[in-house]
């Protein structure tokens, strides 16, 4: 059960990457050898060393200053989702947001936006400073000590999904804004969950691109609420970043350790 949310995304994950390979969707993939490496080494170090050293570390410290609180909150499990998915969803739109409009943190965040095409490898593409300040990953893991374990895991199962269906090749979405009858119910739901094209939009530029705007991730509400909603019903023509300076992958992935040389 402790890593049920990380098989069940992975699973997913490899899922959809399948059903990309298999529907040709790479033959004519505008991703350079340094994506494929930046989207592979990413993933992986998320999972297998920032997530686990995060976990481990919360708990450890929570332990030193207030053990009397282990597994101590008692909650109705879906309740504890909601507190948990909605406080999650909260934090990390504006982390992404200021990580657009923040100088210092776009550095950091700008290695996910870098890749000129879309897929499932680019859910989980980030510099490692990213991660480590991510704020609701920090939440996350004090939720865990508390006693919500089994809620964060549902949550996260949720969201990670939705992540991947929302940068995968396979654009699900398209031919609903095509069919008349489906118009009220899309635009109803477009304003509270996020679908492809409207994530698609935020990882665009040019004709339908949405640069600084759509930074939710599963409750598109939260870009409605503070007015950095779009939606075109439309994809953009172009992605990744206009004017891309090319950073080499090591700078992506590493920086302010490793440095591009120029």
């Amino acid at each position: 059960m402790e890593h049920l949310d990380t098989i069940i995304i992975a699973g997913f994950f490899f899922a959809f990457g399948l059903l990309e390979l298999i529907g040709g969707y790479y033959l004519n993939s505008k991703k350079r050898k340094d994506d494929w490496a930046i989207d592979i080494i990413s993933i992986a170090q998320f999972a297998i060393i920032i997530k686990p050293t995060i976990i481990l570390l919360v708990g450890f410290i929570c332990l030193q200053f207030i053990p009397q609180f282990q597994n101590k909150l008692n909650l109705p499990l879906w309740f504890s989702v909601i507190i948990v998915i909605i406080l999650d969803e909260f934090l990390h739109y504006w982390y992404h947001r200021k990580g657009h409009e923040w100088t210092w943190l776009w550095e950091i965040h700008k290695t996910h936006h870098t890749t000129p095409d879309m897929g499932i490898g680019i859910s989980f593409r980030e510099n490692w400073l990213w991660f480590v300040l991510m704020p609701n990953l920090w939440i996350s893991a004090i939720w865990i000590y508390l006693g919500l374990g089994e809620a964060y895991i549902i949550s996260n199962m949720i969201i990670g999904s939705v992540d991947i269906l929302t940068h995968t090749k396979i654009k699900w979405d398209k031919k609903l804004y095509t069919i008349k009858v489906f118009k009220p119910f899309i635009w109803l739901i477009q304003r509270i969950i996020v679908l492809p094209a409207t994530h698609y939009g935020h990882h665009g530029y040019g004709k339908n691109g949405v640069p600084m705007g759509n930074y939710a991730t599963l409750f598109a509400f939260w870009d409605v609420l503070f007015g950095t909603s779009k939606f075109t019903n439309d994809y953009p023509e172009n992605y990744g970043i206009k004017n891309d300076p090319k950073e080499p992958w090591y700078a992506q992935l590493w920086w302010p350790i490793l440095k591009a040389k120029k």
